[in-house]
């Protein structure tokens, strides 16, 4: 064999050889992109979906806190003292006060389990008034001027809360409530903030005050 064979021989020994490693460079190449652009998908998308979970959980806790902070009832009119006459003297004997849902708001349970009122006077506090079936004893009453006949305060019914000072005092004898004094009645749902009434009674006692 002559040298210019020898030597074309292994000229083409070590182009297929090249052609080979180019081959399988590129291979490796092609092999490595796919697992950058699946591992890439795969870390976008744990990403999109931790990121549409915690949108999600946040809207949750802002739509919680806004119920909480704001109240779910608000008054539906004026607030009407009724006084009576003991002796020589009239009395409050007791406030109604008339409560609808606000704009927008979940139904109220208006039933004794649920709902909490709350009365103070210069005279008494009472954290949890007392609702029972006597009228001589209910120091609180609550009940349907317009709805569907469920416990439930509604959009576009009216209920009336009937605050007793009579019975709260203890009898005739024993109420102290003088005019121009100041109550407040707390109306606590069991959802949403409460609905504070603070009103002042007029310098002179009447049959029927409206307190605004």
């Amino acid at each position: 064999m002559s040298l210019i064979s020898v030597i074309l021989k292994m000229m083409r020994q070590s182009n297929a050889r090249k052609t080979w490693r180019l081959g399988l460079t590129g291979l490796e190449t092609a092999i490595i992109l796919i697992a950058f652009v699946i591992v890439a998908a795969a870390f976008a998308f744990a990403v999109l979906n931790l990121g549409f979970a915690s949108t999600q959980k946040s809207g949750e806790v802002l739509k919680a806190g806004l119920e909480e902070a704001t109240s779910s009832i608000e008054p539906a009119g004026s607030v009407i003292a009724s006084g009576a006459q003991s002796g020589n003297s009239y009395y409050v004997k007791n406030v109604s006060i008339y409560v609808k849902t606000a704009v927008g708001k979940r139904p109220v349970d208006m039933s004794n389990d649920t709902l909490t009122i709350a009365y103070l006077d210069p005279y008494t506090h009472i954290d949890r008034l007392l609702r029972t079936d006597d009228p001589s004893t209910t120091q609180v009453t609550v009940t349907e001027v317009k709805g569907d006949g469920d416990t439930l305060l509604e959009f576009g019914e009216i209920w009336k809360i009937v605050i007793h000072l009579d019975n709260i005092y203890g009898g005739l004898d024993k109420v102290q409530l003088k005019p121009n004094d100041v109550f407040i009645v707390e109306i606590k749902p069991s959802v949403g903030s409460m609905l504070k009434v603070e009103r002042r009674i007029p310098p002179s006692i009447d049959p029927v005050m409206d307190l605004g």
